[in-house]
């Protein structure tokens, strides 16, 4: 998500035209403007032409400082235009620098002053320039105001050049907002005017907007193509600047393919061209996108090498867009790096810039990294407070489009509108003069007739607005509802996970108990159908979760180091047995050339691959079940056969939808809810991947699931699912523990209490029913941990962690004590509820043996 939006910013950057003007020799501007023999127009003229043509994009901080001596001489001679023209420099040179609220001060004082002398061409120019404003700030619907006033001033006086310079501004916003249909509309407009006036860099520059389009809709090609074409007409006519902004445009979209090496290539030859002409604002452009092609590789000490660069030069410049977008990905590196102490510091700065200009795609991006850092630093109640922020500031950026989207509209509308009863006037007047020179009589009933439509138009504006009030109103009320209808979707799930999670722990907590203890032969097979048939609840209950999670757009895929090895042969080794009671075979295969680690969510591929193996196992009734993976170009293909049942091919294109099965004998016959491989799907693309099968009746499935093979750092430290000894390990370290066991089921209280004793040597547990006990126990006590149960009478967790937190505060104890919640319910809002209330970490129930000892070893020794 953030990459898409970095690249728009860079084709923003380097989309731009440069003066002819500034080809021209300074020596000699200079010469004329020193003259104070020479007119005062010949020296304004020069001092515009240094300060607005040479400097603008080499040095914003000297275009300021010679605009500020030709608003001075214009001033002392009183020519105003001269002055207008000045303060329209410096406005764009403090947008150039980041600033547009400074922008913005100065060109409207530029409008006001072209105003009090009429120089309309002046006051679109300038229109256009508080467009870009706002288009900066993020604002579209104000940009597109202004835009639209500049464009109808551009019509009315019949100029083309400004004229066809909005009608792309224009398009670039509705491309920008994708509405790409809009803004090709715009584009071609403009595209055509530029050609009548032969402005072939016009031309262009709507060519590499339309370049843009195809980029955003992922065609790729179309759009390399036509930037390849650009770069050639831009280095024919001589134009350097705009041919090193099109090597970085190029540069960007091999990034998006993912070919690092011809982004570079293509970034390093931009760079190279903008150094050399002294163009900071793009050498600061490229060396960030430079910097975020290294970060992609995993080569995170070039990326903070060229994210310090880009930062540097923005400082220097003083543009506050570019520093805040440099500063956070700077911190994201140090994220990556593990230095989250670097990595918070930095973080926060950028999160002050962001602010600070409303820059909220960008607030979104820091907050999110921030919470993992704060998180990886033990500090919850900052990781919470920086995870609720990014939803806010998710939803804002969502309820704003929208309403943008509207405005934009309406916007559009009455300048339509507008236009319509302009031309209207003109031709009422053209009537009303023919009229008076035919007949005085037709004259009155030309009248009559212009009321009678003025009285229709007022009409139907009138109905028109109370439409659109009704409309909003009837939106309104039907989001509440659906707001609440989702509240009481996400409690209702809460419930009914707590209350099926509860009792199951219970019975797959007793059967775990059961097994490793002393028991007849015979009973085996007993204990083995109910510890299946409870791991299969239990699976159920997940996907129907984690469906519910991804429609609410609330389930999170991380991006660590992985072994993908150690995933597949932990998927072998949990169903081993469930092949086995099948009387089949279970091989899997890793292809030499797969990395042994890349950046991944280990536990979603896990999910995956036990959904897509677990379903082979369960259609297949003899012979074998495979999985294989393979390196495929950039991607890691993931392969499961089996010799089961197969699939009919009027079926297979629904196979993957939620509650789909085969036929309705398939789930009486084999069990299951038809989730796993919509979710499974659902899981892929989450990831940027793509899921498919092939099949044949009787003869069996081949499933394939590939996904992008990202590289991990040389030195990175995969996370790979605890193996048995390393469980073995951990459990011993932790001999003679003292736990503090808050749990109000009795049945819960024996399975904790035979857990802990069977995996923890010497251990000391203390039992109580409720939360109010558990903080007295804490009083008295001297525990090394607590498990805490949720919900409980009299006082529940989430009270007594907190009651807990503020003893230890009010006492000073220097060492806090790790709590961790054992909840039935997994839901997100359920789990930062824990964090919120001082809480460390969470079991859930049922919890697996590396669930129970990892997050209690991670709560002592981590």
């Amino acid at each position: 998500m953030m990459r898409s939006r970095t690249l728009l910013f860079i084709a923003a950057i380097f989309c731009f035209s440069i003066s002819a003007n500034a080809q021209v020799n300074l020596d000699s501007l200079f010469a004329i403007w020193n003259d104070t023999t020479q007119p005062d127009t010949a020296r304004l003229k020069a001092i515009k032409t240094i300060s607005f043509g040479s400097y603008r994009l080499s040095n914003p901080d000297s275009s300021l400082y010679f605009a500020q001596l030709q608003y001075d001489l214009a001033a002392a001679a009183g020519h105003k235009k001269w002055m207008a023209k000045a303060l329209t420099t410096q406005g764009l040179n403090h947008l150039d620098k980041g600033d547009p609220d400074t922008a913005l001060d100065y060109l409207s004082r530029s409008i006001k002053m072209d105003e009090e002398i009429g120089n309309k061409l002046s006051i679109a120019g300038s229109l256009m320039g508080v467009g870009h404003c706002y288009t900066r700030k993020g604002d579209h619907a104000k940009a597109l105001e202004y835009y639209f006033q500049s464009l109808k001033i551009s019509e009315e006086i019949g100029y083309r050049e400004p004229l066809a310079g909005t009608l792309k501004s224009i398009g670039d916003i509705y491309r920008v907002q994708g509405d790409f249909d809009q803004a090709l509309v715009f584009l071609n407009r403009s595209n055509k005017n530029f050609k009548e006036i032969g402005d072939v860099g016009g031309q262009t520059g709507v060519q590499n907007t339309i370049a843009a389009i195809y980029s955003n809709q992922g065609d790729y090609p179309e759009a390399l193509e036509i930037y390849a074409q650009n770069l050639a007409v831009y280095k024919k006519m001589g134009d350097n600047v705009n041919a090193a902004g099109m090597q970085a445009n190029i540069g960007s979209i091999y990034l998006k393919q993912g070919d690092y090496a011809k982004a570079l290539e293509n970034c390093m030859v931009s760079l190279k061209g903008f150094e050399e002409m002294g163009i900071v604002r793009g050498v600061a452009g490229v060396s960030m996108l430079i910097g975020e092609i290294y970060f992609e590789q995993g080569n995170y000490a070039l990326a903070l090498e060229y994210n310090t660069k880009s930062l540097t030069i923005s400082e220097k410049t003083g543009n506050k867009a570019n520093m805040a977008g440099a500063q956070g990905k700077i911190a994201k590196i140090y994220n990556k790096q593990g230095n989250y102490t670097k990595a918070i510091s930095i973080g926060t700065e950028a999160l002050k810039l962001s602010q600070e200009i409303g820059a909220m795609q960008l607030i979104q991006s820091i907050v999110w990294d921030l919470s993992t850092s704060y998180k990886a630093t033990g500090r919850y109640q900052k990781a919470l407070e920086m995870t609720e922020l990014y939803y806010q500031t998710r939803d804002s950026i969502k309820s704003e489009e929208n309403q943008k989207a509207v405005i934009q509209q309406q916007v559009q509308s009455d300048y339509e509108k507008q236009k319509a009863i302009d031309d209207l006037e003109n031709g009422k007047r053209v009537a009303i003069e023919t009229q008076k020179k035919k007949n005085q009589q037709k004259l009155s009933l030309a009248i009559g007739g212009i009321l009678l439509l003025a009285l229709l138009l007022a009409l139907g504006l009138w109905n028109r607005n109370r439409y659109i009030k009704k409309t909003s109103a009837a939106l309104a009320t039907a989001k509440d509802r659906a707001e609440q209808s989702e509240k009481y979707k996400e409690q209702f799930l809460a419930n009914m996970s707590h209350e099926i999670r509860t009792p199951m722990h219970a019975i797959s907590g007793m059967v775990n108990i059961l097994k490793r203890n002393e028991h007849l032969p015979s009973q085996d097979a007993y204990l083995d159908a109910m510890h299946t048939s409870s791991d299969n609840l239990v699976v159920i209950l997940n996907d129907v979760l984690d469906l519910s999670k991804i429609e609410a757009g609330k389930l999170d895929i991380e991006k660590n180091p992985m072994n993908p090895t150690a995933v597949i042969e932990n998927v072998a080794q949990i169903l081993k047995y469930k092949a086995e009671e099948k009387g089949l075979q279970l091989n899997y295969k890793v292809e030499d050339d797969v990395p042994p680690l890349v950046m991944g969510d280990a536990t979603r591929l896990n999910q995956i691959l036990i959904n897509l193996a677990g379903n082979a196992i369960k259609f297949t009734e003899k012979g074998s079940v495979d999985i294989l993976l393979k390196k495929e170009n950039d991607s890691l293909r993931y392969i499961i056969k089996d010799t089961g049942i197969g699939i009919p091919k009027d079926k297979m294109e629904n196979i993957f939808e939620a509650f789909e099965q085969v036929k309705g004998s398939t789930s009486r016959q084999y069990r299951g809810t038809g989730l796993g491989l919509s979710i499974s799907k659902q899981l892929v693309e989450l990831q940027n991947g793509k899921i498919w099968a092939q099949s044949e009746v009787g003869q069996g499935s081949i499933f394939y699931v590939e996904l992008p093979l990202m590289a991990a750092a040389a030195d990175a430290i995969g996370k790979d699912l605890i193996t048995g000894e390393k469980l073995k390990t951990m459990a011993a370290s932790l001999k003679g523990v003292r736990i503090l066991l808050a749990e109000d089921n009795a049945f819960n209280q024996m399975i904790a209490q035979d857990d802990l004793s069977f995996y923890f040597e010497d251990v000391k547990i203390d039992t109580v029913e409720n939360g109010a006990l558990a903080v007295e126990k804490f009083k008295t006590g001297n525990y090394d941990l607590i498990l805490m149960d949720v919900q409980m009478p009299e006082m529940n967790g989430f009270e007594a962690a907190k009651k807990i937190r503020e003893i230890e505060q009010s006492t000073g104890k220097e060492k806090r004590i790790p709590i961790i919640a054992m909840t039935a319910s997994l839901l997100k809002s359920e789990i930062e509820n824990c964090l919120a209330a001082g809480m460390d970490n969470y079991i859930p129930k049922p919890y697996k043996p590396e669930e129970l000892i990892g997050t209690i070893f991670n709560g002592l020794k981590g």
